[in-house]
């Protein structure tokens, strides 16, 4: 297991999101963390949201997207898009390999599409 800060807000993992049912977010990919860390220390999972490289048109979903840049700080390997309506709760054991920090900004962006989507 990776040292207990890397699992903290905002933390980037490549998470094994198989098995999935149905229209589930597939197969290996960057996630970020977005559960609380000090929750994050305490427990065996966390709760992440997926990295997409799929470009896509649809206006519907566009308020629910944060779009990222690949950075050395967040260490993705192409620029991506977070659809922040697509939470969801994994074991610490599916995240492989931490690869960086969503950078502030982007992170605040994140958290005001979640809030406004849970309706907090």
């Amino acid at each position: 297991m990776a040292e207990r800060s890397n699992y903290g807000l905002g933390s980037i993992w490549v998470i094994s999101f198989d098995p999935s049912v149905g229209t589930e977010i597939r197969k290996t990919r960057p996630g970020v963390i977005i559960s609380g860390t000090v929750f994050n220390e305490r427990r065996s999972k966390v709760t992440v949201l997926p990295f997409t490289s799929a470009r896509f048109n649809d206006s519907r979903l566009s308020p629910a997207v944060v779009s990222v840049t690949a950075s050395q700080e967040n260490g993705l390997a192409a620029d991506s898009l977070l659809v922040c309506i697509e939470p969801m709760n994994f074991d610490k054991a599916k995240l492989s390999k931490h690869l960086g920090h969503l950078e502030l900004e982007l992170l605040q962006q994140v958290q005001s599409v979640l809030k406004r989507y849970l309706t907090l």
